[in-house]
């Protein structure tokens, strides 16, 4: 499973949290305004009491309030507000909005001096109503006489008012969420600029480009630029000293063969196995250092050193008058050293040019995963039954006749040193075809 990238991740999570705040949030809001909208309707309704209140006389049994009320709704039929006077449990006034208004039925009346603010059903009409009543003393003949005044409001334009601040507020939820959103996404293509800058530098590194990250970078990764500095150095410096000590060691081990080689009195059964040490010698020398170095940093371009193969074989082999063909993508790199894909196709190539009779063709194909490098010939080719001995380890590969082995264990080194594969096959022109694939 591919892993999932840091900006994927760090979106995701906030798109969660938002997915949890902004629901949170719509309902805090909704029950703070519910709330308010509770209070302001008991204040409204309370105050329309005080006036109902300021105006009511009472003298014997005789009830006095003006025709016209202060407050206009109470003097519109069925203009929402609603009001009604008890005396005891007689009805002795209602407002001119209550005319053609049956009311609920009023179960309890509150104790004098104390209010009740309650929200009662008319089922049989299916409207709600918001009732205020307050129950105050008058004095009369007969003595202290308790009078209850109640407020109605019709509860829909409450409703009303709560269902229009919950569309709008959902609507101004969304839009902030969208910028939200669209703020998160410049705030991580800048938080992670430097990381994508960092990633880029690296791969410019790899591709050969350049040698050390240059860049300056914030602190959380300048540390980690300083680092992989670091490394770098420190790899370059081993490998040159480890290319030294071989080098040094090639040069101590020449003049002890050579000095051997020259005796007069050397046997000449003595002589071969000193000639294979000498071999053996370079051979296992250049593996050491095909594979003793990091290649991640180097890059070569193979159409030159193609260009320059083909130029010497043409020479080497002018008496033949072989054709040597080119079939090579463009930009194509070997990640590594020059040296070692010169002598790897150089092998190849002189091989093929020894067993070829007109014809010898180069083929590069690159992707993004793989380097495959193939060279034909016309000639003869390897019988099938020898084929698999190529591939396998450990065995020498410069005895096999028609020319074919000769350089191919060196090949077949520098293949195993940078993790490649190896294959023998059947050219188009049903001589030898050798293709070698590399991991990029």
């Amino acid at each position: 499973m591919k892993p999932i990238s840091l900006k994927v991740r760090t979106f995701t999570a906030a798109l969660i949290a938002l997915l949890f705040f902004i629901p949170l949030m719509n309902y805090a809001l909704q029950q703070a305004y519910s709330a308010s909208i509770h209070q302001a309707t008991f204040e409204r309704l309370r105050l329309l009491s005080l006036t109902l209140i300021s105006e009511f006389e009472i003298e014997g049994k005789e009830v006095y309030m003006p025709e016209l009320m202060i407050h206009g709704e109470f003097n519109l039929p069925d203009s929402g507000i609603y009001a009604i006077i008890h005396n005891y449990d007689n009805l002795v006034w209602k407002s001119m909005s209550a005319i053609n208004w049956r009311w609920p039925k009023i179960q309890t009346f509150p104790l004098p001096g104390k209010s009740q603010f309650v929200v009662i059903p008319d089922d049989e009409n299916k409207i709600t109503y918001f009732r205020y009543s307050y129950t105050a003393e008058f004095e009369t003949d007969l003595g202290l006489s308790p009078v209850a005044f109640h407020v109605f409001m019709d509860k829909a334009t409450y409703d009303e008012e709560i269902a229009r601040f919950e569309s709008t507020l959902l609507n101004w939820l969304g839009i902030i969420a969208a910028l939200l959103l669209l703020l998160l996404l410049f705030t991580l293509n800048t938080a992670l600029r430097p990381i994508n800058k960092l990633v880029n530098e690296i791969a410019s590194i790899k591709k050969g480009s350049h040698t050390r990250i240059t860049h300056q970078y914030p602190p959380e990764l300048e540390t980690l630029k300083n680092n992989l500095n670091h490394l770098l150095s420190t790899e370059e410096n081993q490998r040159e000293r480890y290319k030294n000590s071989l080098g040094d060691l090639a040069h101590s081990l020449k003049t002890p063969l050579a000095v051997l080689s020259g005796l007069r009195n050397l046997p000449d059964e003595g002589r071969e196995p000193v000639t294979q040490i000498d071999q053996i010698i370079q051979r296992q020398l250049k593996r050491a250092v095909a594979g003793a170095g990091s290649r991640w940093n180097q890059s070569t371009p193979v159409n030159t050193v193609i260009e320059k193969l083909t130029v010497a074989m043409e020479k080497v082999y002018a008496d033949k008058f072989i054709l040597i063909e080119h079939d090579i993508a463009p930009n194509t790199e070997f990640c590594g050293d020059a040296t070692d894909l010169m002598e790897l196709l150089g092998n190849l190539m002189d091989n093929a040019c020894k067993a070829a009779k007109q014809r010898v063709l180069i083929e590069v194909r690159q992707t993004d995963k793989y380097l495959e490098l193939s060279v034909s010939d016309d000639g003869p080719g390897i019988p099938e039954d020898k084929q698999h001995l190529l591939l396998e380890r450990g065995k020498r590969l410069d005895s096999y006749e028609s020319g074919q082995g000769i350089g191919m264990a060196i090949v077949s080194d520098l293949v195993s040193a940078y993790e490649g594969q190896l294959a023998m096959g059947t050219s188009e022109f049903q001589g030898a075809r050798i293709t070698v694939t590399f991991p990029r």
